[in-house]
């Protein structure tokens, strides 16, 4: 069945009923903060009360062609990812996820079948990560995409009188930080160099790295615990790390010195990269790992705390040093490549 077949309305209401059936059209709770869903799907906009206090939202498209391609991606993973992109980005702010609205492009010879599978990914990611689903549009469109809004809320377990400054942002890093980052780096770039060069490596790498790549893991969770232990900046590895670096550091006014051998680079990564795995750890996209600024004497509480691992990979330095990756030795190590751009590259 195609989308011509059924119509706008009727594959709205198919789609509706993946939400209606997982329960992820819900109330969102965390500890004693409600927000109350008034209404939802049907209507023409979503409602809902919710105590006082800051607000985030943020929005992210994926574009057939350009973010993905279904020749490489099964619908499932790609509704996951859609939704974990902005995830992702309400982790890099330190929140909790609140409601979404999902805009749908669609050609009229898509499978519905295959748009189901992925509103059941989304609907898996806010099941596991929070959030829901509440609304959205679908139109005609000549090229497929997906495009997210999602809203989340800060502190939602401490004093909402005091949640406007309790948040992650880009511009609070401080010369003499660390700079620390969750998990582990360049995976995902490898899985799509595998997808899209047809290679083909041992079971285990080539599962871990087609995971890493289709189901990447937002840091909702580690994202409150980091605000929690009192730091304050922070953002997620989208464009990859060192031009996510650089933003964080152009915000901040400051510098930063990373060091090679510390980047938490898996044996999986190693394994299959074994000429170029330092190069995607440093440049490749999409890894939705938080890197983030700490003060030195709070580390070993942050390391402690976080269920996810952390690694210092670095310093914040004076703005004018700019941000350079240095080896064991402090020789400095040209940086081949760079992160994403839209219009800079992949024309």
């Amino acid at each position: 069945m195609l989308v011509k077949d059924i119509g706008e309305f009727r594959l709205i209401e198919m789609l509706s009923a993946v939400l209606d059936n997982s329960e992820t059209i819900r109330d969102v709770r965390r500890d004693d903060a409600v927000f109350r869903l008034q209404l939802s799907i049907g209507d023409d906009a979503a409602v809902w009360k919710g105590p006082a206090g800051t607000r985030v939202m943020t929005s992210d498209a994926m574009v057939e062609g350009v973010h993905f391609d279904l020749d490489h991606i099964g619908w499932a993973d790609l509704g996951w990812k859609a939704m974990v992109v902005n995830l992702s980005d309400i982790a890099a702010m330190g929140c909790m996820p609140l409601y979404s609205t999902v805009t749908l492009g669609l050609r009229a010879d898509l499978s519905v079948a295959g748009l189901v599978d992925m509103y059941q990914g989304m609907s898996k990611a806010c099941q596991l990560y929070g959030g829901s689903i509440v609304g959205g549009d679908v139109v005609r469109s000549p090229t497929f995409f997906i495009a997210v809004t999602l809203t989340g809320s800060a502190n939602p377990d401490n004093n909402w009188e005091d949640d406007a400054a309790r948040l992650l942002t880009r511009d609070a890093a401080l010369v003499g930080d660390v700079v620390a980052i969750t998990g582990t780096l360049g995976c995902s770039t490898g899985g799509l160099r595998m997808n899209l060069g047809g290679l083909s490596f041992d079971g285990d790498v080539e599962a871990h790295l087609r995971k890493a790549h289709q189901r990447p893991t937002p840091r909702v969770m580690d994202g409150m615990a980091l605000v929690r232990q009192g730091v304050v900046a922070a953002i997620d590895i989208s464009d990859g790390l060192v031009d996510d670096l650089n933003k964080l550091c152009e915000a901040s006014g400051v510098g930063a010195r990373l060091v090679s051998d510390l980047l938490p680079v898996d044996v999986f990564l190693r394994r299959a990269y074994p000429d170029d795995w330092l190069t995607l750890a440093l440049t490749g996209g999409e890894d939705y790992e938080l890197l983030f600024a700490s003060n030195k004497d709070t580390m070993g509480q942050i390391t402690s705390t976080l269920d996810v691992p952390v690694t210092v990979i670095g310093e914040f330095v004076d703005k004018s040093l700019g941000v350079t990756v240095v080896d064991e030795c402090g020789s400095e190590i040209a940086i081949r490549g760079s992160g994403w751009d839209h219009f800079a590259q992949h024309e």
